[in-house]
């Protein structure tokens, strides 16, 4: 999914207003097992991508060239895109960039296009943003989950409606990161800086689920974050 300029005849990526940064070429020596059947793969080819990202360094994007293994089955014939710790799919703004966006967008207050313009976004994404992070989850929900995965948990606080612009997005936001933070402090691995990135990529990570902006509605299953997916009937 990429961002456009809102009119005129030159509708390129705003993004390719950044630096771009190239990725070396990494992949194991094999390919993990298919996912729907569970047999080998072979390495398949690349895929050239072009993510932004927010590395190590607060207040910072970049625009990465990374190329991305391609695995197929060996018995399903199934193809499917291999994904480093940190990059989400679907995804041209990556998890932690948008988390950035949106709480500027929902806490702050200067005009929403200048805070889309700080990665090199269109304010149409970050009001697009923001509204899939107010319906991601149920804050209160992720608060829960985070005293589950690790009890020892500090009560958190979640922003006061009349201090945010945007309350429900503020307040799933506050949630992803007591979770992310409880992810974190038992042990799960995560390169991402926030909660959204940390728990969502998680999630990807674990159970391979993907939550897509522009794919309709879906919430987020906090219950899947301490063991596995909950139980169905």
């Amino acid at each position: 999914m990429s961002d456009v300029l809102p009119g005129g005849a030159d509708r390129k990526r705003l993004s390719v207003l950044l630096p771009l940064v190239v990725q070396p070429r990494r992949r194991d020596a094999r390919p993990p097992p298919c996912r729907w059947c569970g047999a080998a793969s072979w390495w398949n080819g690349w895929r050239e991508t072009f993510p932004v990202v927010a590395p190590a360094v607060a207040s910072v994007v970049e625009r990465w060239q990374l190329a991305l293994p391609l695995g197929k089955c060996s018995c399903c014939h199934r193809a499917f895109t291999c994904y480093p710790p940190g990059v989400y799919p679907r995804r041209h703004y990556q998890l932690d960039v948008v988390a950035e966006v949106v709480a500027g967008v929902a806490l702050g207050s200067e005009p929403i296009a200048h805070i889309a313009a700080t990665v090199t976004a269109s304010s149409t994404s970050a009001r697009r943003w923001t509204a899939w992070v107010a319906a991601l989850a149920r804050a209160g929900e992720l608060v829960a989950a985070a005293a589950q995965v690790d009890p020892s948990v500090a009560t958190v606080a979640l922003p006061s409606p009349s201090v945010a612009r945007h309350p429900r997005a503020a307040a799933v936001l506050a949630g992803l990161e007591a979770l992310g933070t409880a992810l974190v402090r038992v042990g799960v691995a995560a390169v991402e800086r926030t909660g959204l990135g940390r728990v969502l990529g998680w999630q990807h990570r674990r159970h391979g689920d993907v939550y897509g902006v522009v794919r309709g509605p879906r919430s987020f299953s906090s219950a899947m974050a301490h063991g596995g997916r909950p139980t169905t009937t």
